[in-house]
């Protein structure tokens, strides 16, 4: 187990065991739900199992090389949760230092090559969220990680609005006295796009819209296999996000093009269809000829994993 330091003037020293195992068990989850994502395939642009899509720097191994490190992180994020007495905004403050840390630690890993920016950035939003919300249970006798029920995890969803409110206008003011911009600076100055800053701050959509058909069995058809129903679900996520990862590498077109080809994906029967996987494999082609790769897509698709784990939604037939 990884332990983390704890203030105990803050957090009741009865509560001090109870809150660490939940927040091991909070980065376990959210370990998984990265490994998951990386080992998905076939997926379409995305470095997997079975080939590095539109990546030259990157293969599978590199991922769960980078993976693998990003635990302890985690577990620092749910511990920030956990830890902060003050209201939701502060302890967005808190965690993106802590981000730049778990950052610092995944290049190093990783020799220089970003593989997970983006989703320890996502994830460490969700998970001190998670953990700031759970402190709702302190006075409980529970001792296991509580299943979130779907009211509870609306909660999380409007911590993360309360956490990220003013984040776009706050990191993109006084672009105009920067020397050197971001991707995320430039596609904003050119095209007034968000990206992922739009979408936290926005409470993550995308994943909360899924998580309704999730919860009904909506994808539980006859042999349709967990590896479907995340298959599924990217492909709806691609339909729909603004993904920087996609505009920074081709464009607003580019971006286009990923949407429309999804949404013909899923009108088509999704992973329902007989020659599913030859058309995703179909799909990865011209993605790899047109460099398209929707990371932003894949990082939300693991926390979609995550908030299954959290709730315990069953994907089984």
């Amino acid at each position: 187990m990884v332990e983390v330091k704890i203030e105990t003037e803050i957090i009741p020293e009865n509560e001090i065991s109870r809150y660490q195992n939940w927040a091991n068990k909070l980065g376990r989850y959210a370990q998984q739900a990265v490994l998951y994502e990386a080992v998905l395939e076939p997926k379409p642009g995305l470095v997997d199992s079975i080939d590095n899509g539109s990546h030259k720097d990157m293969d599978i191994f590199t991922f769960i090389d980078s993976a693998s490190s990003l635990y302890s992180g985690f577990v620092e994020f749910a511990m920030n949760g956990f830890n902060h007495t003050g209201d939701a905004r502060s302890l967005f403050t808190k965690i993106r230092k802590t981000g730049i840390e778990i950052e610092k630690n995944m290049f190093k890993v990783t020799n220089g090559i970003n593989t997970h920016k983006g989703i320890i950035f996502s994830m460490g939003i969700v998970i001190s969220a998670v953990a700031f919300s759970l402190k709702n249970y302190q006075k409980t006798t529970v001792k296991e990680l509580p299943v979130l029920k779907p009211t509870e995890v609306e909660i999380v969803f409007s911590t993360i609005q309360k956490m990220t409110e003013g984040l776009v206008s706050k990191d993109f003011s006084a672009l105009e006295t920067k020397e050197i911009l971001t991707n995320g600076e430039k596609l904003y100055i050119e095209f007034g796009f968000l990206g992922i800053r739009g979408e936290a701050e926005a409470g993550f959509p995308t994943v909360k819209n899924v998580l309704p058909k999730l919860r009904k069995g909506s994808f539980r058809k006859p042999a349709h296999s967990t590896k479907d129903i995340y298959l599924d679900i990217l492909f709806i996520l691609m339909s729909d996000v603004q993904d920087s990862t996609v505009v920074s590498r081709g464009g607003i077109e580019a971006l286009e093009y990923v949407k429309q080809t999804a949404r013909i994906f899923l009108e088509n029967g999704g992973m329902q269809q007989h020659n599913a996987i030859e058309k995703i494999i179909n799909i990865n082609e011209r993605f790899r000829e047109r460099w398209i790769s929707p990371g932003g897509s894949a990082d939300l698709l693991a926390i979609t994993i995550l908030f299954i784990k959290l709730e315990n939604i069953n994907l089984g037939g």
